[in-house]
C-alpha cells in the first residue's frame, strides 16, 4: 500500500535483489503480494499472445525498471522488450508497452502512481486488465484520456503491435490460441491459415 509521505524515502533499487517482493516509488517501499491463480494464469496467457505478434521482438514478465536516480523500481506484469540481448540487472529504459493485471481489492492509489510514473518515463501504452466479470482493459497513454475497451472489443497499439488484439485473448487461453496461430503464421510469411494449407497441399501433391 502507498501511504501518504513527505519527501523521498530511504530505499534505492540497488538495495533490492531479484525476486524481492517490493517495488519503489520515490524511495518508498511498496509490498507486492504473490499473484492469485486467476491472475497468474491470465498474465501467462497475455504474455504468450503479445509475444506472438509479428512486430514484437520479445516480452518479459515482472521485470524491474529502475529510474528517478534509482529511487523508483517498477515491475509491470508484462512488458514488450527491445530487440537486443538481455542484460543483467534492472531495466533502465521505458518499454513501449506495459500490462498490469488487476483483481478487485487492488491498491488503486499505488496503481495510479505506478501508471503515472511509467508514462512519465516514456512508456507509450499502459494497459490495465481488469479481472472482473466481464473483463475490460483501461488504456493509458501520456496526455490522453483513459480509454475503456470492453471484453468483446479489440485493442491496438500502433508502432508496437502489428495486429489488433481481442481483449479476451489477454485472459482466456481458448480465445488466445487462434490469435497466436494467426500471428505465428504471419511471422513465417503466410497471410492466413488457408494460404498455409494450400502450400502444404501443393507440396504433398508434388511428392
Amino acid at each position: 500500500m502507498l501511504y501518504p509521505r513527505v519527501g523521498p524515502g530511504p530505499f534505492r533499487a540497488s538495495q533490492l535483489r531479484d525476486g524481492d517482493r517490493y517495488e519503489l516509488s520515490d524511495g518508498h517501499a511498496i509490498y507486492c503480494p504473490p499473484a492469485s491463480l486467476r491472475r497468474g494464469q491470465a498474465s501467462l496467457t497475455g504474455a504468450g499472445v503479445i509475444n506472438s505478434d509479428p512486430a514484437v521482438p520479445g516480452v518479459a514478465a515482472n521485470v524491474g525498471i529502475a529510474f528517478n536516480d534509482d529511487r523508483n523500481l517498477r515491475a509491470p506484469d508484462i512488458i514488450v522488450t527491445a530487440d537486443a540481448p538481455p542484460q543483467p540487472g534492472w531495466l533502465d529504459a521505458a518499454p513501449p508497452l506495459a500490462v498490469e493485471y488487476v483483481e478487485p481489492g487492488h491498491d488503486e492509489v499505488d496503481l495510479s502512481a505506478k501508471i503515472s510514473e511509467l508514462l512519465a518515463l516514456g512508456v507509450r501504452y499502459f494497459w490495465v486488465v481488469r479481472l472482473t466479470d466481464p473483463v475490460r482493459v483501461e488504456v493509458h497513454t501520456q496526455g490522453e484520456p483513459v480509454q475503456i475497451v470492453d471484453a468483446d472489443e479489440t485493442l491496438t497499439a500502433p508502432g508496437v503491435l502489428q495486429n489488433p488484439l481481442p481483449v479476451r485473448a489477454l485472459v482466456d487461453p481458448v480465445a488466445a490460441r487462434p490469435v497466436m496461430l494467426h500471428n505465428l503464421l504471419q511471422r513465417r510469411g503466410y497471410a492466413s491459415f488457408a494460404e498455409f494449407q494450400a502450400e502444404h497441399a501443393a507440396a504433398q501433391t508434388r511428392r
